[in-house]
Protein backbone atom coordinates (compact mmCIF):
# COMPACT_ATOMS: atom_id res chain seq x y z
CA UNK A 1 0.00 0.00 0.00
CA UNK A 2 1.57 3.28 -1.20
CA UNK A 3 1.49 5.94 1.86
CA UNK A 4 3.14 8.81 -0.08
CA UNK A 5 5.78 9.44 -2.13
CA UNK A 6 8.94 12.38 -2.75
CA UNK A 7 11.31 13.67 -4.86
CA UNK A 8 14.28 14.30 -2.94
CA UNK A 9 15.47 18.03 -3.24
CA UNK A 10 19.49 17.85 -3.76
CA UNK A 11 19.46 21.41 -4.30
CA UNK A 12 22.89 23.34 -2.30
CA UNK A 13 23.19 19.60 -0.63
CA UNK A 14 23.76 18.02 -4.11
CA UNK A 15 26.54 20.66 -5.31
CA UNK A 16 28.06 19.60 -1.98
CA UNK A 17 27.67 15.74 -2.75
CA UNK A 18 29.06 15.19 -6.23
CA UNK A 19 30.05 11.56 -6.58
CA UNK A 20 33.62 12.12 -6.59
CA UNK A 21 36.38 10.33 -7.57
CA UNK A 22 38.59 9.21 -4.56
CA UNK A 23 41.96 10.44 -4.83
CA UNK A 24 44.38 7.84 -5.61
CA UNK A 25 45.75 7.35 -2.96
CA UNK A 26 27.76 1.62 32.08
CA UNK A 27 29.77 -1.51 30.92
CA UNK A 28 33.12 0.52 29.97
CA UNK A 29 34.11 -1.58 33.38
CA UNK A 30 33.50 -4.64 31.52
CA UNK A 31 36.65 -3.74 29.63
CA UNK A 32 38.47 -4.75 32.04
CA UNK A 33 37.66 -8.43 31.26
CA UNK A 34 38.44 -7.81 27.38
CA UNK A 35 41.86 -6.36 28.78
CA UNK A 36 41.49 -3.26 26.90
CA UNK A 37 42.17 -1.25 30.12
CA UNK A 38 40.74 2.75 29.16
CA UNK A 39 42.66 3.82 32.85
CA UNK A 40 45.77 3.65 30.25
CA UNK A 41 44.69 5.95 27.99
CA UNK A 42 43.56 8.07 30.75
CA UNK A 43 47.28 7.73 31.89
CA UNK A 44 48.92 8.15 28.57
CA UNK A 45 46.26 11.63 28.28
CA UNK A 46 47.94 12.76 31.46
CA UNK A 47 51.37 12.72 30.36
CA UNK A 48 50.54 14.52 26.83
CA UNK A 49 49.02 17.70 29.39
CA UNK A 50 51.62 19.89 27.76
CA UNK A 51 50.90 18.41 24.15
CA UNK A 52 50.15 21.25 21.49
CA UNK A 53 49.25 21.50 18.08
CA UNK A 54 51.33 24.19 16.93
CA UNK A 55 48.86 24.20 14.12
CA UNK A 56 44.98 23.80 12.65
CA UNK A 57 45.85 20.90 11.08
CA UNK A 58 47.31 19.46 14.02
CA UNK A 59 45.48 17.45 16.72
CA UNK A 60 46.39 16.07 20.46
CA UNK A 61 45.71 12.51 20.96
CA UNK A 62 46.14 11.05 24.48
CA UNK A 63 48.90 8.97 22.57
CA UNK A 64 50.35 12.26 21.19
CA UNK A 65 49.83 15.45 18.35
CA UNK A 66 49.20 13.90 14.87
CA UNK A 67 49.28 16.07 11.75
CA UNK A 68 46.86 15.89 9.68
CA UNK A 69 46.44 16.96 5.65
CA UNK A 70 43.74 18.99 3.56
CA UNK A 71 42.09 16.66 1.02
CA UNK A 72 38.72 17.21 -1.20
CA UNK A 73 37.12 19.79 0.82
CA UNK A 74 37.68 17.85 4.55
CA UNK A 75 40.71 17.67 6.88
CA UNK A 76 41.96 14.13 7.25
CA UNK A 77 44.20 12.25 9.96
CA UNK A 78 45.47 8.60 8.72
CA UNK A 79 46.83 5.84 10.38
CA UNK A 80 46.22 6.22 14.01
CA UNK A 81 47.00 3.66 16.28
CA UNK A 82 43.97 2.52 18.63
CA UNK A 83 45.46 -0.50 20.05
CA UNK A 84 48.58 -1.73 19.96
CA UNK A 85 49.77 -4.35 17.36
CA UNK A 86 48.47 -7.43 17.81
CA UNK A 87 51.75 -9.49 17.02
CA UNK A 88 54.03 -12.24 18.60
CA UNK A 89 52.18 -13.22 22.03
CA UNK A 90 49.50 -10.64 21.53
CA UNK A 91 48.99 -12.63 18.63
CA UNK A 92 44.70 -13.84 19.38
CA UNK A 93 44.84 -11.82 22.41
CA UNK A 94 42.36 -9.47 23.45
CA UNK A 95 43.93 -5.50 21.96
CA UNK A 96 46.38 -3.73 24.38
CA UNK A 97 46.03 -0.05 24.96
CA UNK A 98 48.07 2.17 22.33
CA UNK A 99 51.23 3.55 23.54
CA UNK A 100 52.54 7.09 22.80
CA UNK A 101 54.46 8.09 20.36
CA UNK A 102 57.57 11.00 20.37
CA UNK A 103 56.84 14.05 17.95
CA UNK A 104 54.10 14.68 16.14
CA UNK A 105 52.94 11.88 13.92
CA UNK A 106 52.31 11.71 10.11
CA UNK A 107 48.90 11.51 9.62
CA UNK A 108 48.62 11.65 5.83
CA UNK A 109 48.90 7.87 5.10
CA UNK A 110 46.68 4.90 5.61
CA UNK A 111 48.29 2.17 8.14
CA UNK A 112 47.98 -1.46 6.85
CA UNK A 113 44.86 -3.30 6.13
CA UNK A 114 44.79 -6.18 8.02
CA UNK A 115 45.74 -9.51 6.50
CA UNK A 116 43.19 -11.01 4.35
CA UNK A 117 43.39 -12.38 0.72
CA UNK A 118 43.34 -10.52 -2.57
CA UNK A 119 42.68 -12.67 -5.40
CA UNK A 120 45.10 -15.57 -4.52
CA UNK A 121 47.69 -13.32 -2.93
CA UNK A 122 47.77 -12.49 0.86
CA UNK A 123 48.05 -8.77 1.58
CA UNK A 124 48.19 -6.61 4.84
CA UNK A 125 50.15 -6.40 7.92
CA UNK A 126 48.86 -8.09 11.21
CA UNK A 127 50.40 -4.67 12.58
CA UNK A 128 46.62 -2.93 11.61
CA UNK A 129 44.73 -1.66 13.90
CA UNK A 130 44.76 1.69 13.14
CA UNK A 131 42.11 4.20 12.49
CA UNK A 132 41.20 7.32 10.35
CA UNK A 133 39.46 10.89 11.07
CA UNK A 134 37.73 12.80 8.46
CA UNK A 135 36.85 16.45 9.77
CA UNK A 136 35.55 19.70 8.13
CA UNK A 137 38.01 21.80 6.79
CA UNK A 138 36.61 25.10 8.44
CA UNK A 139 36.71 24.84 12.06
CA UNK A 140 32.86 23.67 14.04
CA UNK A 141 32.26 26.37 16.66
CA UNK A 142 30.58 23.18 18.47
CA UNK A 143 31.11 20.17 18.83
CA UNK A 144 29.80 17.55 15.67
CA UNK A 145 28.13 14.20 15.80
CA UNK A 146 30.55 11.21 14.71
CA UNK A 147 29.84 8.95 12.34
CA UNK A 148 32.14 5.41 12.51
CA UNK A 149 31.95 3.18 9.23
CA UNK A 150 32.42 -0.29 10.02
CA UNK A 151 33.41 -2.57 6.72
CA UNK A 152 31.98 -5.75 5.71
CA UNK A 153 33.72 -8.04 3.74
CA UNK A 154 32.44 -11.03 5.48
CA UNK A 155 34.52 -10.34 8.17
CA UNK A 156 37.58 -12.05 6.33
CA UNK A 157 37.79 -8.96 3.82
CA UNK A 158 38.40 -5.10 3.26
CA UNK A 159 39.41 -2.48 5.26
CA UNK A 160 38.57 1.10 6.63
CA UNK A 161 40.39 2.17 3.41
CA UNK A 162 37.44 0.97 1.30
CA UNK A 163 36.27 -2.11 -1.28
CA UNK A 164 36.55 -3.32 -4.89
CA UNK A 165 32.91 -3.50 -5.52
CA UNK A 166 30.90 -0.69 -7.68
CA UNK A 167 34.16 0.58 -9.63
CA UNK A 168 35.85 0.76 -6.04
CA UNK A 169 34.70 2.75 -2.82
CA UNK A 170 36.63 4.68 -0.76
CA UNK A 171 34.82 4.78 2.77
CA UNK A 172 36.45 8.52 3.23
CA UNK A 173 34.67 11.75 4.58
CA UNK A 174 34.68 13.42 1.62
CA UNK A 175 30.99 13.77 1.31
CA UNK A 176 29.68 13.33 5.18
CA UNK A 177 32.41 15.62 6.61
CA UNK A 178 31.22 19.07 4.88
CA UNK A 179 27.70 18.37 6.19
CA UNK A 180 28.99 18.98 9.87
CA UNK A 181 29.82 15.62 11.02
CA UNK A 182 33.26 14.34 12.17
CA UNK A 183 33.83 10.81 9.84
CA UNK A 184 35.45 7.29 11.38
CA UNK A 185 36.72 4.34 9.73
CA UNK A 186 39.02 1.60 10.87
CA UNK A 187 40.56 -1.50 10.42
CA UNK A 188 39.92 -5.10 13.00
CA UNK A 189 41.57 -8.61 12.93
CA UNK A 190 40.10 -10.33 10.10
CA UNK A 191 39.51 -14.20 9.28
CA UNK A 192 41.66 -16.67 11.47
CA UNK A 193 43.65 -13.77 13.03
CA UNK A 194 40.39 -11.68 13.98
CA UNK A 195 37.88 -15.06 14.92
CA UNK A 196 39.59 -18.00 15.54
CA UNK A 197 37.71 -19.82 18.27
CA UNK A 198 40.19 -23.05 19.52
CA UNK A 199 39.88 -24.83 22.78
CA UNK A 200 43.92 -24.35 23.04
CA UNK A 201 43.44 -20.35 23.13
CA UNK A 202 40.68 -20.58 25.35
CA UNK A 203 42.44 -22.24 28.26
CA UNK A 204 44.80 -19.67 28.01
CA UNK A 205 42.14 -17.30 29.26
CA UNK A 206 40.58 -17.27 32.93
CA UNK A 207 37.14 -17.11 31.09
CA UNK A 208 37.68 -20.22 29.03
CA UNK A 209 36.99 -18.00 25.75
CA UNK A 210 38.67 -17.46 22.81
CA UNK A 211 37.56 -15.70 19.61
CA UNK A 212 36.00 -12.09 19.19
CA UNK A 213 39.37 -10.72 18.83
CA UNK A 214 38.06 -8.49 15.70
CA UNK A 215 34.95 -7.64 18.08
CA UNK A 216 37.16 -6.74 21.05
CA UNK A 217 39.05 -4.66 18.49
CA UNK A 218 35.54 -2.48 17.59
CA UNK A 219 35.02 -1.99 21.18
CA UNK A 220 38.46 -0.84 21.75
CA UNK A 221 38.11 1.70 18.66
CA UNK A 222 34.74 3.32 20.27
CA UNK A 223 36.29 3.49 23.75
CA UNK A 224 39.63 5.07 21.93
CA UNK A 225 36.62 7.62 20.11
CA UNK A 226 35.06 8.11 23.70
CA UNK A 227 38.76 9.72 24.86
CA UNK A 228 39.62 11.41 21.99
CA UNK A 229 37.36 12.56 19.41
CA UNK A 230 36.82 15.40 21.19
CA UNK A 231 40.26 17.15 20.34
CA UNK A 232 39.08 16.53 16.76
CA UNK A 233 36.12 18.54 17.55
CA UNK A 234 33.35 15.30 17.56
CA UNK A 235 30.89 14.57 20.37
CA UNK A 236 31.38 11.93 22.45
CA UNK A 237 27.64 11.81 22.90
CA UNK A 238 26.20 11.39 19.45
CA UNK A 239 28.27 8.58 17.89
CA UNK A 240 26.90 6.96 15.13
CA UNK A 241 27.88 3.44 13.85
CA UNK A 242 26.58 2.59 10.54
CA UNK A 243 27.70 -0.34 8.60
CA UNK A 244 27.25 -2.73 5.25
CA UNK A 245 26.83 -6.77 5.32
CA UNK A 246 29.47 -8.02 7.91
CA UNK A 247 30.15 -4.55 9.28
CA UNK A 248 25.98 -4.22 10.01
CA UNK A 249 25.78 -7.13 11.33
CA UNK A 250 28.63 -6.74 13.59
CA UNK A 251 26.64 -3.50 14.80
CA UNK A 252 23.87 -5.73 16.08
CA UNK A 253 26.31 -7.29 18.14
CA UNK A 254 27.49 -4.70 19.58
CA UNK A 255 24.20 -3.31 20.31
CA UNK A 256 24.52 -6.51 23.00
CA UNK A 257 27.50 -6.59 24.36
CA UNK A 258 28.38 -5.25 27.75
CA UNK A 259 31.47 -3.68 27.24
CA UNK A 260 30.50 -1.68 24.16
CA UNK A 261 27.32 -0.25 26.45
CA UNK A 262 27.20 3.68 25.84
CA UNK A 263 30.12 3.92 23.29
CA UNK A 264 27.83 4.59 20.91
CA UNK A 265 24.32 6.23 20.91
CA UNK A 266 22.67 5.45 17.30
CA UNK A 267 23.40 3.28 14.60
CA UNK A 268 22.71 2.04 11.13
CA UNK A 269 22.79 -1.75 9.85
CA UNK A 270 22.84 -2.22 6.01
CA UNK A 271 22.72 -5.41 4.07
CA UNK A 272 23.03 -7.12 6.90
CA UNK A 273 20.72 -8.61 9.68
CA UNK A 274 21.44 -12.42 9.69
CA UNK A 275 25.11 -11.68 9.99
CA UNK A 276 25.36 -10.55 13.53
CA UNK A 277 21.88 -10.80 15.38
CA UNK A 278 22.09 -14.92 15.33
CA UNK A 279 25.88 -15.86 16.40
CA UNK A 280 27.53 -19.57 16.51
CA UNK A 281 28.31 -20.44 20.20
CA UNK A 282 31.59 -20.78 21.34
CA UNK A 283 31.97 -24.95 21.34
CA UNK A 284 30.34 -24.03 17.72
CA UNK A 285 32.99 -22.10 16.84
CA UNK A 286 35.82 -24.03 18.11
CA UNK A 287 34.61 -27.35 16.92
CA UNK A 288 34.12 -26.16 13.34
CA UNK A 289 35.92 -23.46 12.27
CA UNK A 290 38.73 -23.89 14.64
CA UNK A 291 39.29 -27.09 14.03
CA UNK A 292 39.80 -27.08 10.35
CA UNK A 293 42.05 -23.89 10.51
CA UNK A 294 44.26 -26.13 13.08
CA UNK A 295 44.36 -28.46 11.41
CA UNK A 296 45.04 -27.17 8.29
CA UNK A 297 47.77 -25.13 10.06
CA UNK A 298 49.56 -28.96 11.28
CA UNK A 299 47.95 -27.73 14.87
CA UNK A 300 45.27 -29.96 16.00
CA UNK A 301 45.98 -31.90 18.99
CA UNK A 302 48.45 -31.56 22.22
CA UNK A 303 49.36 -29.13 24.93
CA UNK A 304 51.45 -26.68 22.61
CA UNK A 305 48.85 -26.19 19.79
CA UNK A 306 48.63 -22.55 21.22
CA UNK A 307 52.69 -22.39 20.79
CA UNK A 308 52.06 -24.05 17.59
CA UNK A 309 49.13 -21.98 15.91
CA UNK A 310 51.28 -18.76 17.26
CA UNK A 311 54.35 -19.80 15.37
CA UNK A 312 52.76 -20.00 12.12
CA UNK A 313 53.41 -17.33 9.46
CA UNK A 314 50.75 -14.43 8.69
CA UNK A 315 50.53 -15.92 4.93
CA UNK A 316 49.69 -19.77 6.40
CA UNK A 317 46.99 -18.43 8.61
CA UNK A 318 45.19 -16.37 5.86
CA UNK A 319 45.81 -19.26 3.72
CA UNK A 320 44.31 -22.31 5.84
CA UNK A 321 40.45 -21.78 5.59
CA UNK A 322 39.46 -18.62 3.26
CA UNK A 323 36.50 -17.17 3.95
CA UNK A 324 33.01 -17.11 2.71
CA UNK A 325 30.51 -14.36 1.06
CA UNK A 326 27.18 -14.39 0.47
CA UNK A 327 24.27 -17.93 0.35
CA UNK A 328 26.55 -20.10 2.27
CA UNK A 329 26.98 -20.31 6.08
CA UNK A 330 29.80 -18.14 7.17
CA UNK A 331 33.47 -19.30 8.68
CA UNK A 332 34.37 -15.85 10.66
CA UNK A 333 32.77 -13.93 12.84
CA UNK A 334 31.90 -13.44 16.32
CA UNK A 335 30.86 -15.90 18.89
CA UNK A 336 28.26 -16.29 21.83
CA UNK A 337 30.99 -17.06 24.62
CA UNK A 338 29.32 -15.82 27.71
CA UNK A 339 31.45 -12.80 28.45
CA UNK A 340 32.06 -10.54 25.32
CA UNK A 341 28.55 -11.88 23.87
CA UNK A 342 26.19 -13.01 26.88
CA UNK A 343 23.71 -14.41 25.26
CA UNK A 344 22.21 -14.99 21.94
CA UNK A 345 21.61 -11.15 20.36
CA UNK A 346 17.84 -11.53 19.17
CA UNK A 347 17.49 -13.38 22.55
CA UNK A 348 18.84 -10.61 24.47
CA UNK A 349 16.91 -7.76 22.59
CA UNK A 350 13.47 -9.82 22.97
CA UNK A 351 14.49 -9.79 26.67
CA UNK A 352 15.40 -5.79 26.62
CA UNK A 353 18.89 -6.36 28.03
CA UNK A 354 20.48 -4.56 24.90
CA UNK A 355 21.81 -0.62 23.80
CA UNK A 356 18.66 0.98 23.00
CA UNK A 357 19.71 3.40 20.39
CA UNK A 358 17.88 5.35 17.27
CA UNK A 359 18.44 2.69 14.14
CA UNK A 360 17.79 2.49 10.09
CA UNK A 361 17.77 -0.52 9.17
CA UNK A 362 17.12 -2.42 5.69
CA UNK A 363 18.41 -3.69 2.52
CA UNK A 364 18.32 -3.54 -1.34
CA UNK A 365 15.75 -5.26 -3.72
CA UNK A 366 18.07 -8.17 -5.14
CA UNK A 367 20.89 -8.60 -2.07
CA UNK A 368 21.92 -12.29 -3.40
CA UNK A 369 21.94 -11.52 -7.29
CA UNK A 370 26.22 -12.24 -7.40
CA UNK A 371 26.28 -14.39 -4.58
CA UNK A 372 23.73 -17.32 -5.41
CA UNK A 373 26.35 -18.91 -8.28
CA UNK A 374 28.33 -20.03 -4.90
CA UNK A 375 25.60 -22.71 -4.40
CA UNK A 376 26.06 -23.82 -8.52
CA UNK A 377 24.42 -23.96 -11.57
CA UNK A 378 20.71 -23.16 -11.31
CA UNK A 379 19.20 -24.79 -14.50
CA UNK A 380 16.52 -26.52 -13.70
CA UNK A 381 13.99 -27.98 -11.13
CA UNK A 382 16.20 -30.17 -9.94
CA UNK A 383 19.18 -27.70 -9.45
CA UNK A 384 16.66 -25.43 -7.86
CA UNK A 385 15.33 -27.80 -5.27
CA UNK A 386 19.60 -28.72 -4.39
CA UNK A 387 20.24 -25.03 -3.88
CA UNK A 388 17.54 -24.64 -1.37
CA UNK A 389 18.52 -27.59 0.68
CA UNK A 390 22.19 -26.51 0.37
CA UNK A 391 21.43 -23.15 2.18
CA UNK A 392 18.09 -23.86 4.47
CA UNK A 393 18.48 -27.42 4.85
CA UNK A 394 16.76 -30.47 3.33
CA UNK A 395 14.12 -30.66 5.80
CA UNK A 396 12.90 -26.87 4.85
CA UNK A 397 13.20 -27.66 1.29
CA UNK A 398 9.82 -28.88 0.32
CA UNK A 399 8.17 -26.05 2.02
CA UNK A 400 10.25 -23.16 0.31
CA UNK A 401 9.93 -25.40 -2.81
CA UNK A 402 5.92 -24.74 -2.43
CA UNK A 403 6.14 -20.96 -1.78
CA UNK A 404 7.94 -20.20 -4.54
CA UNK A 405 7.18 -22.54 -7.35
CA UNK A 406 9.28 -22.15 -10.42
CA UNK A 407 5.90 -21.32 -12.61
CA UNK A 408 5.81 -17.91 -10.67
CA UNK A 409 9.06 -17.08 -12.22
CA UNK A 410 11.22 -16.35 -15.50
CA UNK A 411 14.42 -18.16 -14.96
CA UNK A 412 15.40 -20.95 -11.58
CA UNK A 413 18.08 -18.40 -10.64
CA UNK A 414 15.79 -15.42 -10.34
CA UNK A 415 13.66 -17.30 -8.33
CA UNK A 416 16.86 -18.39 -6.04
CA UNK A 417 17.41 -14.80 -5.83
CA UNK A 418 14.04 -13.79 -5.09
CA UNK A 419 13.47 -16.40 -2.03
CA UNK A 420 17.24 -16.11 -0.91
CA UNK A 421 16.93 -11.90 -0.94
CA UNK A 422 13.73 -12.13 1.07
CA UNK A 423 14.86 -15.15 3.51
CA UNK A 424 18.11 -13.84 4.44
CA UNK A 425 17.21 -10.14 4.03
CA UNK A 426 14.00 -8.20 3.74
CA UNK A 427 12.49 -10.43 6.09
CA UNK A 428 14.87 -10.48 9.07
CA UNK A 429 15.51 -6.81 8.57
CA UNK A 430 11.03 -6.43 8.86
CA UNK A 431 12.06 -8.87 11.64
CA UNK A 432 14.72 -7.43 13.75
CA UNK A 433 12.94 -3.68 12.76
CA UNK A 434 9.96 -4.69 14.15
CA UNK A 435 11.74 -6.67 17.58
CA UNK A 436 13.69 -3.50 17.93
CA UNK A 437 10.06 -0.92 17.85
CA UNK A 438 8.72 -3.16 20.34
CA UNK A 439 11.44 -3.12 22.90
CA UNK A 440 12.37 0.50 22.90
CA UNK A 441 11.37 3.51 22.98
CA UNK A 442 14.09 5.13 20.54
CA UNK A 443 12.97 5.28 16.84
CA UNK A 444 13.74 2.95 14.57
CA UNK A 445 13.65 3.43 10.45
CA UNK A 446 13.57 0.90 7.72
CA UNK A 447 14.22 1.18 3.80
CA UNK A 448 14.41 -0.78 0.42
CA UNK A 449 17.13 0.23 -1.23
CA UNK A 450 15.85 0.16 -4.83
CA UNK A 451 18.25 2.25 -7.17
CA UNK A 452 20.98 1.17 -10.15
CA UNK A 453 24.27 3.04 -11.80
CA UNK A 454 22.74 3.65 -15.21
CA UNK A 455 25.76 4.57 -16.55
CA UNK A 456 27.25 1.34 -15.43
CA UNK A 457 25.90 -1.66 -17.86
CA UNK A 458 27.62 -4.69 -15.97
CA UNK A 459 25.99 -3.27 -12.61
CA UNK A 460 22.70 -2.08 -14.45
CA UNK A 461 22.27 -5.89 -15.29
CA UNK A 462 22.48 -7.21 -11.84
CA UNK A 463 19.85 -4.56 -10.47
CA UNK A 464 20.32 -3.27 -6.98
CA UNK A 465 22.39 -5.90 -5.08
CA UNK A 466 23.99 -6.54 -2.12
CA UNK A 467 25.89 -3.41 -0.46
CA UNK A 468 24.90 -1.02 -3.24
CA UNK A 469 23.95 1.83 -0.81
CA UNK A 470 26.88 2.10 0.45
CA UNK A 471 28.50 3.60 -2.67
CA UNK A 472 26.11 6.74 -1.75
CA UNK A 473 27.54 7.51 1.23
CA UNK A 474 31.18 7.72 -0.12
CA UNK A 475 32.95 8.61 -3.04
CA UNK A 476 33.59 6.49 -6.37
CA UNK A 477 36.57 6.10 -7.53
CA UNK A 478 37.52 5.56 -11.49
CA UNK A 479 35.64 6.71 -14.20
CA UNK A 480 31.63 6.91 -13.53
CA UNK A 481 29.99 9.11 -14.84
CA UNK A 482 26.89 9.94 -11.97
CA UNK A 483 23.54 10.96 -13.55
CA UNK A 484 20.99 13.32 -11.91
CA UNK A 485 19.76 10.22 -10.22
CA UNK A 486 22.38 9.24 -8.72
CA UNK A 487 22.79 12.72 -7.01
CA UNK A 488 19.50 12.64 -5.57
CA UNK A 489 19.52 9.30 -4.07
CA UNK A 490 23.07 10.25 -2.57
CA UNK A 491 21.62 13.84 -1.50
CA UNK A 492 18.47 11.69 0.06
CA UNK A 493 21.19 8.60 2.12
CA UNK A 494 24.05 11.80 3.18
CA UNK A 495 20.97 13.79 4.40
CA UNK A 496 19.32 11.52 6.74
CA UNK A 497 22.29 9.11 7.53
CA UNK A 498 23.52 12.59 9.17
CA UNK A 499 20.69 13.61 10.18
CA UNK A 500 20.34 10.45 12.74
CA UNK A 501 23.62 11.02 13.35
CA UNK A 502 23.10 14.54 14.35
CA UNK A 503 19.86 14.71 16.69
CA UNK A 504 18.87 10.84 16.80
CA UNK A 505 15.54 11.63 14.80
CA UNK A 506 14.51 11.85 11.03
CA UNK A 507 11.69 13.92 9.19
CA UNK A 508 8.75 12.99 10.58
CA UNK A 509 6.15 15.20 8.40
CA UNK A 510 6.73 17.28 5.48
CA UNK A 511 8.27 16.20 1.92
CA UNK A 512 10.97 14.05 3.37
CA UNK A 513 9.00 12.57 5.82
CA UNK A 514 10.29 8.89 6.86
CA UNK A 515 8.02 7.15 9.76
CA UNK A 516 9.01 5.08 12.34
CA UNK A 517 8.44 1.64 12.45
CA UNK A 518 5.23 0.71 13.81
CA UNK A 519 2.03 -1.12 12.84
CA UNK A 520 1.69 -1.78 9.07
CA UNK A 521 5.61 -1.81 9.08
CA UNK A 522 6.26 1.33 6.97
CA UNK A 523 9.28 1.45 5.14
CA UNK A 524 11.00 3.87 2.63
CA UNK A 525 11.94 2.82 -0.59
CA UNK A 526 15.03 4.61 -1.38
CA UNK A 527 15.15 5.54 -5.53
CA UNK A 528 15.55 8.81 -6.96
CA UNK A 529 11.69 9.55 -6.35
CA UNK A 530 11.64 7.67 -2.91
CA UNK A 531 8.54 6.64 -1.83
CA UNK A 532 6.91 5.76 2.09
CA UNK A 533 5.50 2.08 1.64
CA UNK A 534 4.03 -0.31 3.61
CA UNK A 535 4.26 -3.70 3.78
CA UNK A 536 7.05 -6.88 2.92
CA UNK A 537 7.85 -5.24 -0.20
CA UNK A 538 6.53 -8.20 -1.85
CA UNK A 539 8.60 -10.19 0.27
CA UNK A 540 6.95 -13.28 1.87
CA UNK A 541 7.97 -12.58 5.38
CA UNK A 542 5.12 -13.93 7.19
CA UNK A 543 5.98 -17.43 5.45
CA UNK A 544 9.75 -16.63 6.78
CA UNK A 545 8.97 -15.79 10.18
CA UNK A 546 8.25 -19.60 10.34
CA UNK A 547 11.20 -21.01 8.56
CA UNK A 548 14.64 -21.02 10.74
CA UNK A 549 17.62 -20.38 9.32
CA UNK A 550 19.96 -23.07 9.95
CA UNK A 551 23.35 -20.85 10.20
CA UNK A 552 24.49 -17.80 10.66
CA UNK A 553 25.20 -16.14 6.44
CA UNK A 554 26.87 -13.84 5.61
Amino acid sequence: MMIMSFTHDAGSLARSLRLQRAPAATALAALALLAFDTSALAGQARGHGRCTGGSPDTVCTAQGPVKGVAESGTLAFKGIPYAQAPVGALRWRPPAPPVAWQGVRDGSQFGAVCPQLSGTEVIGQEDCLTLNVWKPLAPPSRALPVMVFLTGGGNHSFSGQGSPGFGGVRYNGHLLAPEGVIHVSFNYRLGALGFLAHPALSAERAQRISGNYGSLDQVAMLAWIQKNIAAFGGDPKRVMVFGTSAGGGNICALMTAPSARGLFQRAAMQSSVPTGCELPTLSVAESGTGARVAQALGCDGGPATAACLRGKSTADVVRALPGTFGVLPRLYGPNVDGHVFPRQPRALIERGAYNRVPVIIGNSTAETMQFVNAVGPVTDEASYEAAIGQVFGAGNMPRIRGAYPLAAYSTPREALVRLTTDALFTCQSRRIARLLSREQREPVYRYLFDHVLANDPAQLALGAVHTIEHAFLFAWEGSYVPTADDLSVQALMVSNWTRLARTGRLASWGSNAWPEQQRGDPFLRIAPTATVEAGDAGAQCDFWDTVPLPQPHL
